[in-house]
């Protein structure tokens, strides 16, 4: 298959590059930077970030194209300044409007159009339980950005092409994303409690991210939003007990939520607040988790 993925030398996009590339599928990747590969099977494309209206990369992409995965924007991890707040949002709306307007004149209709999202999506709460059901205006910046962003990649399915919003929770991974801050703090035996320690935090394995992918990609069953995230939640204690039980590190340290307020302000909701996310798409068309639990999960991260 062809495949384009934006984002695609992100953490996300880099692990299903990965999978698609041992599958040996052709996967062509939209970056703002100039690059080559000497893999037969990675195609690095040039795009200009600064003008999203010029099209030009695509003269020489393949006639047809399978699936596109879109996961471009810029990082979350950043101080949120209103010049920055800015750039997350239009990074993302800029990319998927450059798609739609390549499509739409390509006349390309690939299986599925599968967009980036987040559970941000969900207001936070410590006792609604949320799923793919909830139709719910925005309540905060992340979700503002997560609703304009879904609903450019919608007006992709005006065109006749499939469209699938990616919801992706908490991706535990040994070397990139939260877990390995998270880490360092129980390595110099200040992990424990964060907050009031009852948020939740909807996490999901990185393997069962990119089986996820693949999975809504080709299922011509799925459609629109898909809660990318463990069947099994937990709230933030929950989580820090497992961590320090595979640590071996105690786990006594409470970093009141004030604290984390100051030090990374708008940003301290990824932190102090969560949401319960339930998979429903993805479980109700049978998908298999390789790591359902948090310990399995766990267990698997740090056996390697």
């Amino acid at each position: 298959m062809n495949i384009l993925i934006t984002g695609g030398t992100g953490f996300i996009g880099t692990k299903l590059t990965n999978a698609l590339r041992k599958d040996r599928h052709h996967v062509y990747i939209l970056t703002r930077q100039e690059q080559t590969s000497e893999h037969p099977y990675i195609h690095y494309i040039k795009y200009d970030d600064s003008n999203f209206n010029n099209i030009d990369w695509a003269e020489n992409l393949p006639e047809d194209f399978d699936l596109i995965y879109n996961f471009a924007g810029a990082s979350l991890n950043e101080k949120w300044t209103e010049e920055y707040k800015e750039l997350i949002l239009s990074s993302r709306l800029g990319m998927t409007n450059m798609l739609h307007r390549w499509l739409e004149i390509s006349g390309i209709k690939p299986l599925a159009f599968v967009n980036a999202s987040a559970v941000g999506y969900y207001p936070t709460s410590e006792i609604v339980e949320f799923d793919e059901h909830d139709q719910l205006s925005s309540t905060n910046f992340l979700s503002d950005v997560v609703n304009r962003w879904e609903a450019a990649a919608a007006k992709i399915g005006d065109l006749g092409i499939r469209v699938v919003f990616s919801r992706f929770g908490l991706v535990l991974d040994k070397n990139n994303g939260a877990l390995p801050v998270m880490e360092k703090l129980y390595k110099a035996n200040v992990g424990g409690e964060i907050a009031n320690g009852r948020q939740w935090y909807s996490w999901v394995h990185i393997d069962d991210v990119v089986n996820a992918l693949l999975f809504v990609g080709v299922n011509q069953e799925i459609s629109g939003p898909v809660n990318i995230t463990a069947p099994v939640q937990v709230r933030q204690h929950e989580f820090s007990k497992v961590l320090s039980a595979v640590l071996g590190k105690p786990n006594f340290f409470k970093t009141p939520g004030f604290l984390i307020d100051k030090a990374l302000g708008e940003r301290a909701l990824l932190v102090t607040e969560g949401q319960k996310v339930h998979p429903s798409v993805l479980l109700n068309n049978d998908f298999k988790y390789l790591y359902p639990t948090l310990e399995q999960a766990m267990e698997n991260i740090y056996s390697e």
